[in-house]
Order: structure tokens, then C-alpha cells, then sequence
């Protein structure tokens, strides 16, 4: 089974566009989505977190001694270059803590050390410990191009929740998104110990209501991996280790409102809402306004039209961001097809390049799109982004 072949076998266990679309229509129709002010969260966020986890048997967060170095060879900082790292480090600080809550079942134990965020992504460092003496060997590495799953939540299909100040779930306003456990780089592949890290990106969220979340609750299940010449999941270490973290409150990211048309689409105007920007993600959030309904039952050409706005992210052939000094930071985009509405959606990017959002004011960014393939649109706009400003507390 090539590379190509197995992209498809791994695509096909997605739900289809159409699935997608009922299940957003009904959680559109089952109630109107809450707004819940910021602060009020903030208020009661350290004490309620903190005494959750405690309740758990789980330790509270400690003091911050450094950002840890996996996040960095993670987010592409060359150990060796000391000023990247420092630079690195001063502007994600703020937005990590570092934790130390042990979860143990079936004789293992997942220590968790350190949660990073901004406001499309959460990164999260654990080690799995089992027993001396077990080999926790997590299979061969993935072929360049196909990547499986490796590491915890082995089939179990939980979800992840994210909660406010009380310890409840934040529902459909904190997540429908996406997540993963990692197996990171490890020095003796068959001990007993397993590097793992966890990432999440709300790509399906109204972020002022993830943004409040006080914690987020982890599903940590079942230590596998799938192997690709078996085809199959396998299970390593059978165990429940789920736990709840609290969540960095410190936002490290800037903002502005660009509102700007970039283009039409089948009968729809899209408009360039608000765009964000940290350290590591470009955020950007797009509306469409007239064309079909996607709301209403759609024929054959009108699902074609939504599968057009499904991946517009996709169709956005180049999206380049410029520093006031003229630098272009080069992007990779993480997700196309994330949305909160039928007619609204984000798309979000990853710099290649910790870099501070205020390099960016007073520059630009440029996109480029191109519908050929499905209509005759193309072109481009830049955006000056002169009224980037940090984002409040």
C-alpha cells in the first residue's frame, strides 16, 4: 500500500462533508450559542483550577523555571542558536505554566510537566512510566509524508473538554476541534519510558469562549500505535490515565480588525474578519455573505458549493506575512476547514519561526487565492496591519 493509497484509507475515516453539515445544523439548532465575559472567568480561574486538581489527587501548578526544550524542538527553535532559544522563550514564557500531576492505573503512571497555549493551539509534555522491566516499544517511524497515531487515547475515541471557573464543560462554545498525542524523540525506544506531547487547535470554536476556559480535561487512553503493515491498531499498554490541567490565563497573542473583502464565491461575497497573531499562529477568520443557504437542505450543486467553502483554506494558494522591516515569515498551514457558523470560519497557519507579533505591525499580509478548479475566481489582496495591538487582558 503506497503513501497515497493509505492518505485515503486514513481520509475515509473522517465524517463526509454532508455528515459534517447535519451534525453543525444541529448543534446550530439545539440553542443559541452563550457569551461569557472574559473576566468573570479570570476572577475565579487559579482557585477553582487549582482546587480540581487537588480534589483529583493531582498537584497544583508550580513555579514556571523555563520553558521546556521540547516545546522549542517542537516549534522548530535550534537548540544551538542561545538567541532564538532566549527570544523563544521570553515571549511563549507568559504563556505556559509548569504542572506536576501524576495520573497512575494498571501499574503505569503519566507524570505531566508543562502546558503551553495561545489561542488556537494547546501543547501539553507528559512521560509515560511503566513498570521496570516493560518494553514500550511504539513501533517504526513514520514514512516521510503519512503520519499515524502514536501514543495515548489508542482507539478509545474519548473527547476532549474544555471547562470553566466551576469544572463544567463549556459544550459546543469551548471545542469541536482537533487532537493528538505525540511520541517524541526517544533515546532507548524499548525501556520503559514513552515522551509524549499532547496538541490541540479549537479549530470549530468561538475562541472568546475557549479563551475563558479555566481547564481543560484530557482524554488519556490505552498507550498504542497503528501499524501500517498489519494495518491495525495496536495496544502497548492497556489503562486509563485521563487527567485535567489548568490552563495558562495570559494571552501572548496581538489582533486587529481587518474587515476587508477578499473575493466571491459562488454568489458569496467573503470577507477578512479578525486576525490574529502570537508568537508560533497566524489566525485567520473569514465570513461569506449571500449565495445558497448551507443551512437549508442543499441539492447535489449546492454541496458542491459548501464543499468549495469547506475548503477554502485549501484554495488560498499563498498567504504571505511580512514584518515592518520587510521580513516574510514563511506559513504552514494547519487548518482550512474549521468553521463556527456555515458562514463563518478560520483558517489557521503556523509561523516557521517563533517571531514577536509587534515586528508585524506596520506590515503586511498578502493573500492570494485561486477558484479555477471550481469557478473562474482568483486574484489577491494585502492587508496592512497597522492596527495590530495587543490583545487585551
Amino acid at each position: 500500500m503506497d503513501r497515497h493509497e493509505l492518505n485515503r484509507m486514513f481520509d475515509g475515516l473522517a465524517p463526509t462533508q454532508k455528515r459534517e453539515r447535519e451534525l453543525l445544523r444541529q448543534l446550530l439548532r439545539d440553542d443559541a450559542r452563550r457569551k461569557r465575559p472574559m473576566k468573570n472567568w479570570k476572577r475565579v480561574v487559579i482557585g477553582m483550577a487549582a482546587a480540581a486538581l487537588l480534589v483529583t489527587g493531582a498537584a497544583a501548578a508550580v513555579v514556571l523555571p523555563g520553558l521546556n526544550q521540547r516545546f522549542l524542538e517542537y516549534l522548530n527553535v535550534e537548540p544551538e542558536n542561545s538567541g532564538a532559544v532566549a527570544e523563544a522563550e521570553n515571549l511563549l514564557y507568559p504563556g505556559a505554566m509548569a504542572l506536576d500531576i501524576t495520573k497512575e492505573n494498571n501499574g503505569a503512571a503519566l507524570h505531566v510537566t508543562q502546558v503551553l497555549r495561545d489561542r488556537d493551539f494547546v501543547m501539553i509534555l507528559a512521560d509515560f512510566i511503566a513498570p521496570e522491566g516493560t518494553q514500550l516499544y511504539m513501533g517504526e517511524a513514520d514514512p516521510p509524508g503519512i503520519s499515524t497515531s502514536k501514543g495515548l487515547n489508542n482507539g478509545s475515541g474519548e473527547a476532549v473538554d474544555f471547562l470553566d471557573g466551576a469544572g463544567e464543560p463549556l459544550g459546543k462554545d469551548g471545542l469541536v476541534g482537533f487532537y493528538s498525542w505525540k511520541v517524541l524523540e526517544d533515546d532507548d525506544p524499548m525501556d520503559n519510558h514513552v515522551p509524549l506531547m499532547f496538541t490541540l487547535s479549537p479549530q470549530m470554536s468561538e475562541s472568546a469562549a475557549v479563551w475563558n476556559a479555566a481547564s481543560l480535561r484530557v482524554p488519556a487512553v490505552n498507550l498504542g500505535y497503528y501499524d501500517l503493515e498489519q494495518q491495525k491498531e495496536i495496544t502497548v499498554y492497556s489503562g486509563n490515565w485521563s487527567f485535567e490541567v489548568p490552563l495558562p490565563q495570559k494571552e501572548i497573542g496581538w489582533a486587529m480588525q481587518a474587515d476587508q473583502v477578499i473575493g466571491e464565491l459562488d454568489g458569496a461575497v467573503m470577507t477578512a474578519g479578525e486576525l490574529y497573531l502570537s508568537p508560533m499562529t497566524l489566525e485567520l477568520r473569514l465570513s461569506r455573505e449571500g449565495g445558497l443557504d448551507f443551512g437549508a437542505p442543499l441539492d447535489e450543486k449546492g454541496e458542491a458549493a459548501y464543499s468549495r467553502w469547506l475548503s477554502i483554506g485549501n484554495d488560498v494558494r499563498r498567504i504571505t506575512l511580512i514584518t515592518k522591516e520587510g521580513e516574510a515569515i514563511p506559513l504552514e498551514l494547519c487548518s482550512g476547514g474549521g468553521g463556527i457558523d456555515f458562514n463563518e470560519k478560520v483558517v489557521v497557519h503556523r509561523l516557521s519561526k517563533i517571531t514577536d507579533p509587534a515586528k508585524f505591525q506596520g506590515g503586511t499580509l498578502t493573500i492570494e487565492w485561486d477558484f479555477t478548479r471550481n469557478s473562474e475566481e482568483s486574484g489577491s489582496v494585502t492587508i496592512p496591519l497597522d492596527a495590530l495591538a495587543p490583545v487585551e487582558p
